[in-house]
């Protein structure tokens, strides 16, 4: 069995009873789980009940973004494009007191006694708690309110009141949208729907308003300060103007270099130079040419002068004329002819004419030359004066420059800021909310508070949540043991077997003595004589002879669990001995109703007394007891003397097995000196009784000594922990109880 016990512990079906131990453990704590849910569910059901009813109604708007607006409506204040911080923002201004002071004027909700509790007619409860509550006092809060003036105390009902209508009013934005839902809830479906729609109008009004003021008020700035850039202006062209004809500067076009009346000059001179130069050098070509066809002896008839003087053409056509009538005549006359010699002075005074005029030509030009050369001097003259002058007008001009770009400067910013305002009157004209009311609120019809379904259960869900921890905690805290499988956690050791409870006559002891015998079928009879085939089982190889029961502390029925397993055995046909080995309360004895006069007290303590005299035989349970004997002073010490195996030798061939009823381990020491006449150790806990700091100190004081304990016998487990403990491979007793009953 013990074997088998190892494999179910070791099994894959652990999980399995672990879930059956949790629903052991919810059937022992059914009562604290009821409690747990009637303590939740009760002031849950009643405030249900009592609870008042909330309405909400909800409302869309939909902010619009300046660019799909008309082209007139765009502004470039850093408003074009909306962001979530935007939209989040109208969010908050829908739940403003400024806006919600203004729904209340306008519906009255300062006389709904929703809103404004001094309407309301107070309830016990809360007159009680006015009286008896202390926290205005210790605040300071009732001190401060009466200190206030009427109209400050008109001021804080209407901030509380306020109050009142945003704690029911929520507003929150749609990630990526531009709508806003504003939700409200009242005591009346209608009223919220009305609320939730006048606030939605009222934002788009105020929004609009806001917009309009927006816009007037930049126009009063526009036109105020257009009126000082417009003096700026005019104070700036002025100034250039004055500069300009205070340092002789004419006027340009733009984009024109500034002329001052010297430049001018200077390039009509530079012109003129430039023409004057050229003249100049024709005529010194001409003048250097003619020179050089007279010094050279040339045709001077080839100079362009001479060729353009008539009066030489005219004496050289005289002159050719001449020339041919004294080659005519030549031929008529001699060389000595006067008329040849007349026809030659005519040719030489023609001759020299012409040569004289030549020379008047050079003459002429040679003064041309120097006419022109003088005059080149001269506007090269001017010219150098009039460069020194326009070096000085340089920093004029610049300085000009300078103030013109000023007043161009103060006319653009005029000229925008007069744009700005033409255009913002107009659009003060056709102003745009750029918000509305995307879907107005319609009236609900069921209550959206309090969710009763929702609280019902979800408190039901607490309460059973709660109680089950509850439970599991208390189960926990619960030092005692009350479960083979607990008793096996936590000891280390396999359970024996588990004894129930067994209810006798309080008159009748016998009746309890004797149990199995008089009840073989009952599940207590079925326990002991399980625990006789476990021990059994458990001791191949291992000498199962004497068996000592011993517990960790008194009233845990070692000696009732040592009685009936001898009981157990005997009915075999086994030779039996129970030894009383608790010398301090005995207890064997009492079933046969009779004192004995000595006992292993006195025989441990006087060695001349016959051993088998001290035996007492019962016939009924069919087994020999060796009994204590009456408590005295040497009890305590009896064992002292190392006796007792002696006993236990001398005793062993008689009997088929020996049982040694000893003390409980931690009440003395006796039971670590009679484990070491023991073949087996059997540790008896007491079914929720017995705590576990107790089991765990008694098992390691009898490991201290050497023992090595075979297993747990759980005893007087009651019948419920027949039906409910789960006790292994050792079988369930409760389950048999009508089986057993059975002839």
């Amino acid at each position: 069995m013990t074997l088998l016990h190892t494999q179910a512990l070791s099994s894959p079906d652990a999980f399995r009873r672990k879930v059956r131990w949790g629903l052991h453990v919810l059937r022992r704590g059914k009562w604290v789980l009821l409690g747990s849910v009637l303590l939740v569910m009760a002031p849950t059901v009643a405030y249900l009940y009592k609870a008042e009813r909330l309405y909400t109604a909800q409302v869309e708007v939909l902010i619009e973004s300046p660019e799909i607006a008309d082209n007139l409506l765009e502004r470039s204040y850093g408003k074009s494009r909306l962001t979530e911080a935007n939209i989040q923002t109208e969010a908050d201004i829908l739940t403003s007191t400024s806006l919600v002071g203004k729904v209340v004027d306008k519906l009255n909700l300062d006389q709904d006694p929703e809103f404004n509790f001094r309407l309301r007619e107070p309830s016990l409860f809360a007159t009680i708690l006015g009286y008896v509550n202390p926290l205005p006092l210790l605040t300071g809060q009732k001190a401060g309110e009466q200190s206030l003036s009427p109209e400050g105390r008109a001021k804080l009902e209407r901030t509380r009141i306020q109050g009142a209508v945003i704690a029911q009013l929520t507003a929150r934005s749609h990630r990526r949208s531009y709508v806003i839902s504003v939700e409200f809830s009242a005591n009346s479906g209608e009223k919220a729907a009305l609320i939730a729609n006048t606030l939605a109008d009222l934002y788009v009004v105020e929004r609009l308003e806001s917009s309009l003021e927006e816009t007037k008020r930049a126009n009063d700035w526009l036109a105020q300060r257009l009126e000082g850039l417009r003096r700026d202006v005019a104070t700036a062209e002025q100034a250039a103007e004055q500069f300009r004809s205070r340092h002789n500067l004419a006027q340009r076009r733009k984009g024109e270099r500034q002329l001052t009346v010297t430049d001018q000059q200077l390039i009509e001179l530079n012109s003129r130079l430039v023409l004057a130069r050229s003249e100049l050098a024709q005529k010194q070509a001409r003048y250097t040419q003619l020179r050089a066809l007279l010094r050279n002896r040339g045709s001077v008839e080839m100079s362009f002068d001479v060729l353009q003087s008539q009066l030489i053409q005219r004496l050289r056509e005289q002159e050719a004329i001449k020339q041919r009538e004294l080659s005519e005549a030549m031929k008529t006359y001699g060389d000595r002819h006067p008329h040849i010699i007349g026809q030659r002075a005519d040719l030489e005074e023609l001759r020299t004419k012409i040569s004289q005029e030549v020379d008047k030509i050079a003459s002429s030009l040679a003064s041309e030359v120097e006419a022109a050369r003088a005059s080149v001097v001269s506007m090269e003259q001017q010219i150098d004066s009039l460069r020194r002058d326009t070096n000085e007008a340089g920093g004029h001009e610049v300085e000009l420059r300078e103030l013109e770009r000023q007043a161009e400067t103060s006319r653009s910013l005029y000229e925008a800021f007069l744009s700005r305002y033409k255009r913002d009157a107009e659009q003060e004209r056709i102003q745009r909310a750029n918000a509305r009311v995307l879907s107005p609120a319609p009236i609900p019809v069921q209550p959206s508070s309090p969710r009763r379904l929702r609280i019902f259960f979800g408190a039901l869900m607490a309460a059973l949540v709660g109680g089950t921890g509850l439970v599991f905690l208390l189960d926990r805290l619960n030092g005692r043991i009350r479960s083979g499988e607990e008793a096996e956690e936590i000891t280390g050791l396999p359970l024996l077997a588990t004894i129930p409870q067994w209810k006798a006559d309080k008159d009748n002891r016998t009746s309890l003595a004797f149990a199995i015998l008089e009840e073989p079928r009952s599940q207590l009879a079925n326990a002991f004589r399980s625990l006789r085939v476990v021990l059994a089982a458990g001791a191949a190889g291992k000498p199962d002879k004497v068996v000592l029961v011993t517990s960790s502390v008194p009233q845990e029925g070692k000696s009732f669990v040592t009685r009936n397993l001898a009981m157990a055995v005997a009915a075999t046909g086994s030779r039996v001995l129970v030894i009383d080995g608790d010398l301090m309360r005995p207890t064997q004895h009492l079933a046969l109703g009779a004192e004995p006069r000595a006992g292993l007290t006195q025989y441990l303590s006087n060695t001349t007394l016959p051993l088998e005299s001290l035996l007492l035989r019962d016939e009924r349970a069919g087994l020999d007891i060796l009994p204590a004997g009456p408590v005295s002073l040497e009890s305590g010490n009896a064992l002292a003397n190392g006796r007792l195996a002696e006993i236990v030798r001398t005793l062993a061939p008689r009997y088929d097995r020996i049982f040694i009823d000893a003390p409980p381990s931690l009440a003395a020491t006796d039971a670590q000196i009679l484990t070491h006449v023991a073949d087996q150790t059997v540790f008896v806990v007491k079914w929720n009784d017995t705590s576990r700091d107790a089991i765990a100190t008694a098992l390691t004081y009898l490991a201290k000594v050497g023992v090595s304990v075979s297993g747990i016998v759980l005893s007087q487990a009651g019948q419920a922990a027949g039906r409910e403990a789960a006790y292994g491979a050792y079988g369930y007793y409760g389950a048999y109880a009508g089986y057993a009953k059975k002839p």
